[in-house]
């Protein structure tokens, strides 16, 4: 690509992008996409993309590109109760690659952080919304514990967009 079309992505892209991803058919995996539902439904500032990121692949990386911030909004599990969630800046933890190469089919979130360090492709700011799920098995609902944190989270995640800083507390 030339680096003209480059510029051009670059002007197209919002500065800032809000990335849900998950499984919608696993049960608890699909909070980040509930929780973008709820950010689209309440309106977000203009300068702002919202985008279901799906099963977060190596092509998430792409996402990134050309922001100068985002929000990833991803269930995980960090060892919780289900239903809990934390906010965390990339910079605040650590990116190491897994011991064993997990094979293209197989790359999440981590490897996609990975490929868009090595390019220097990541936007200056990356925050994430980690939500403990439950149940990950083939069910399109949600657990009552995720349900009952995506309404918190979207507004962490408003008042983030709106200027107002990170949360003071995290549920």
């Amino acid at each position: 690509m030339s680096s003209s079309s480059e510029s051009g992505l670059a002007l197209l892209a919002a500065p800032t992008i809000v990335l849900a991803l998950g499984n919608t058919q696993r049960g608890d995996d699909g909070a980040g996409p509930a929780v973008l539902e709820r950010l689209a439904a309440a309106g977000v500032p203009s300068g702002v993309e919202l985008i279901d990121g799906g099963l977060a692949g190596l092509e998430t990386a792409l996402h990134l590109q050309h922001r100068r911030r985002a929000i990833i909004v991803d269930a995980a599990d960090f060892g919780a109760t289900p239903g809990t969630w934390r906010r965390v800046q990339l910079d605040e933890v650590t990116l190491e690659p897994p011991a064993e190469a997990p094979g293209l089919h197989a790359a999440g979130l981590r490897e996609a952080l990975l490929l868009g360090e090595a390019l220097g492709i990541l936007p200056p700011d990356i925050i994430l919304y980690l939500i403990q799920p439950g149940p990950l098995g083939w069910e399109a609902a949600l657990s009552d514990e995720v349900r009952a944190c995506l309404d918190p989270v979207a507004a962490a995640v408003a008042t983030e967009l709106r200027g107002g800083g990170p949360p003071s507390a995290h549920s």
